[in-house]
């Protein structure tokens, strides 16, 4: 899956995150679902938030890995089908069917804030039929992305680390994007004024590694 952001999502402080469903060009969204100041402040913010049970649950973030501020949000959490990915797209058909010709099979999409300091992250693990179509679905997302290249070893099997700024100059947003096997991540960390690459790099490894 990809991220970018859109100028019509709002996130705690002035950060602007929104998801890309996962197949690149005409499968990006124009809305996602992002964590709100409402749902942070329902969140209990206790040592260790138990996200909705799946399969792919155990390859997002723990409570343990987060960087000290961010909690999970669980109104904003858990497993996603295809339907629900391909409407988080601009173009919601033409999504579900890259989607389809890639093999997907399941998601889930777990977000994190900090109301502190207007830090967001949000994780996507998208799991595919085959290694070849998760490859091809990360591929797609690779040749629509924009921002600055962070280079970095390489997380995974391929993987890409780019950083751009927020809208209005309001922060910066660093996405993380890897594949290995069957499954592809996408690691999306926004904070103003600057996102440092080292926290999505650091949680990608980790999560890679869980992978």
């Amino acid at each position: 899956s990809a991220w970018s952001y859109s100028p019509g999502v709002r996130v705690p402080g002035v950060l602007l995150l929104a998801l890309l469903a996962g197949c690149g060009g005409s499968s990006s969204p124009s809305s996602a679902p992002t964590p709100s100041v409402s749902s942070v402040e329902g969140s209990t913010a206790v040592p260790d938030i138990t996200l909705p049970a799946d399969p792919l649950r155990d390859l997002v973030p723990r409570t343990a890995d987060l960087p000290p501020g961010l909690v999970a949000i669980l109104a904003g959490s858990g497993p996603r089908d295809a339907h629900a990915i391909a409407g988080y797209s601009a173009d919601p058909k033409s999504a579900g069917t890259l989607l389809t010709q890639h093999g997907f099979r399941s998601a889930y999409v777990a977000q994190y804030a900090d109301l502190a300091t207007g830090r967001v992250l949000s994780v996507v693990v998208s799991r595919f039929s085959t290694a070849s179509g998760a490859t091809a679905d990360l591929d797609a997302d690779l040749k629509a992305s924009t921002g600055e290249q962070i280079t970095t070893g390489v997380i995974g099997e391929k993987s890409d680390v780019r950083r751009q700024p927020l809208p209005g100059g309001k922060g910066q947003l660093v996405t993380v994007r890897f594949r290995k096997g069957a499954t592809t991540w996408l690691v999306a960390y926004g904070a103003n004024p600057t996102a440092d690459p080292k926290v999505a790099i650091d949680l990608a490894t980790t999560l890679a590694g869980r992978g």
